[in-house]
């Protein structure tokens, strides 16, 4: 017997495992996306379908988040449009590699390679942050980071929420590099524009993570449209996956937290992604007291 072409055995894999990443995004805050294309990959799926797969569930678990945050007034509009625009020409370059790949016979082997890479990269990063002790010079340098970004000045310079100005030049650069990286492997790109906006361009904590969301959204939505065209999304995988993360308990929620060191661990690229964002003072002087509602 099937069920939209998948047969139960299948159905059920993808229901549970849909579920197993609910569980992520709700506790951890990490939204799974960098599970579903690996996944997929090492199901028999073809690259293009696995990474336009995932795209397509980033958009479906990203949706709710996003108008929750919206509630909240925590999305810079302006931010969003420039880094979403550089997103949506990065995706479109990725998805051009992609396909490039695919017709070589390559794509697998580069992109699981790539996916090893980058997540050893993360974790590594997430490894030295965890066994550093915090102290004040952590925090300062992250900063200092901030204002040397800030210093450089490439016209059109613009100002952000939360009184932080930069060129307009870096952002859209940085989206980029983000949107290729997306729709070259398929992942929302959160664990990676979170820090960014925080440590390299200085946005308080509370707008980077709204503004997070929202442009995950829409780039995620661009990408699966395009993946789609081609025919490399696999509907009936992607909906059975949103309704078992659906499914997750909705008690589970990611941990308050109010100590400095535990801010340093919540704001780890691996954790940086826009489901959680803990109660706490942020560098930048910006009050968060109150936690935002998690998809």
């Amino acid at each position: 017997m099937e069920l939209l072409g998948l047969s139960l055995l299948m159905v059920g894999v993808f229901v549970g495992f849909g579920l197993l990443i609910g569980t992520l995004f709700g506790f951890f805050g990490m939204g799974g996306s960098f599970l579903v294309t690996p996944a997929l990959l090492v199901l028999g799926y073809p690259s293009t379908v696995a990474v336009g797969s995932g795209l397509a569930f980033v958009f479906g678990t990203s949706v709710i988040g996003a108008l929750r945050h919206r509630d909240h007034g925590q999305v810079d509009y302006k931010l969003a449009a420039i880094m979403t625009a550089a997103m949506t020409a990065g995706i479109e370059l990725g998805k051009s590699v992609v396909f490039f790949l695919e017709a070589t016979g390559m794509a697998d082997l580069v992109i699981n390679v790539s996916y090893v890479g980058l997540l050893a990269l993360v974790g590594l990063f997430t490894l030295r942050d965890a066994w550093t002790d915090e102290s004040d010079d952590e925090s300062g340098a992250s900063l200092d980071l901030a204002e040397r970004v800030q210093a450089i000045e490439i016209p059109p310079m613009v100002t952000f929420r939360g009184d932080v100005r930069v060129s307009g030049v870096i952002v859209a650069a940085i989206g980029l590099v983000i949107g290729v990286l997306s729709g070259f492997l398929g992942v929302g790109g959160g664990f990676l524009l979170m820090p960014a906006m925080m440590y390299g361009l200085g946005i308080p904590a509370a707008i980077a993570v709204g503004t997070d969301i929202l442009q995950i959204t829409i780039s995620g939505a661009f990408g699966a449209f395009t993946y789609a065209q081609s025919g490399a999304v696999a509907l009936p995988v992607v909906a059975f996956l949103l309704v078992g993360s659906a499914l997750a308990p909705a008690s589970v929620r990611a941990p308050r937290t109010s100590s400095t060191r535990t801010r340093s661990r919540a704001t780890s690229p691996q954790c940086c992604s826009p489901a959680v964002l803990p109660s706490r003072q942020t560098n930048w002087g910006t009050s968060t007291a109150s936690r935002p509602s998690t998809p």
